[in-house]
């Protein structure tokens, strides 16, 4: 059985690397991209992913709003998580959720839970783009 994979999206490479090492602690499989632009290259790649988290404003030719709408389009089902200092949560549709930054390592693992359960669980909806 293999663990759940995340892609996290995230310009800043300290926020990138402390939530990809810790999702990989708790079990997760873990996917990165620094911009919007890497972020659909993963998700355009084949690549199984499970979940998405992205942040928003990234240097690129592609947000992350625009990620979660094009994410979407590519595979209804999978889950988005937008993380942003500058909207609010109505601003951030299609996401199937929005975390508001600063937030804390223990918000986020809670709202992954809810929507994809527990790390080793499998599911075959949202296992490619």
């Amino acid at each position: 059985m293999s663990a759940r994979t995340i892609l996290v999206v995230e310009d800043e490479f300290l926020i990138r690397f402390m939530l990809a090492d810790s999702l990989r602690e708790i079990g997760y499989q873990v996917l990165e991209a620094a911009n919007g632009d890497e972020g659909l290259a993963v998700l355009l790649s084949g690549q199984a992913v499970d979940l998405m988290v992205t942040d928003v404003r990234m240097p690129g030719s592609i947000d992350g709003i625009d990620l979660t709408r094009r994410s979407k389009s590519l595979a209804p089902a999978r889950p988005v998580i937008v993380c942003s200092a500058h909207l609010f949560e109505p601003e951030s549709y299609p996401a199937d959720a929005f975390l508001p930054k600063p937030y804390t390592f223990a918000e986020l693992a809670n709202v992954i839970e809810r929507l994809t359960g527990e790390p080793w669980q499998t599911n075959s909806q949202t296992r490619s783009a």
